[in-house]
């Protein structure tokens, strides 16, 4: 699920390797699941940044034409927060309500944003497969997700029109 391209901040809990007690690291998303699962981190909830990341990317896809390069593994931290959230509510069901409701809402803004960002772009990944197939320039505006839908679509759409 989680492949290294997103770094996650998170606080050493326990002495392990190298990190004492309180240090605060950068690691990568996978590295971060299995300490936070294993209780030797915790992870410094950073989903408002996320959010605020999408927000600007919606902004940025709305004000141009051309699809935008969206911040590299925006996807893979929007994905570990949403695996980090679902989590800590259902590990922390009977903590305080709050708090709980807190991390619901920024889960279900989350969700609902990266859904809007993912259809904006889907649908200008499409008009592009259509006017200009296989564009390296293009390509290099999309995240690795979307690199690949732009390809298969590319494909599709030459083999349609008997442009292969």
């Amino acid at each position: 699920m989680f492949t290294g391209r997103a770094i996650i901040a998170v606080k050493i809990l326990r002495p392990f390797g190298d990190w004492n007690a309180g240090d605060i690291v950068l690691i990568e998303d996978w590295k971060a699941k299995e300490l936070w699962e294993a209780g030797i981190v915790e992870v410094i909830d950073e989903t408002d940044k996320v959010i605020g990341e999408i927000d600007r990317a919606i902004a940025e896809e709305r004000n141009n034409e051309p699809l935008m390069p969206i911040p590299p593994g925006l996807y893979e931290r929007a994905a570990f927060y949403m695996y980090y959230l679902e989590n800590y509510v259902r590990m922390n069901a009977g903590d305080n309500i709050e708090t709980i409701n807190v991390k619901l809402t920024k889960l279900a803004n989350l969700k609902k944003k990266l859904e809007h960002l993912k259809a904006i772009r889907f649908k200008k990944i499409l008009n592009s497969v259509m006017l200009r197939p296989n564009s390296l320039e293009l390509l290099s505006r999309l995240s690795p997700e979307e690199r690949r839908v732009y390809l298969q679509l590319s494909k599709i759409r030459n083999e349609w029109l008997g442009e292969s």
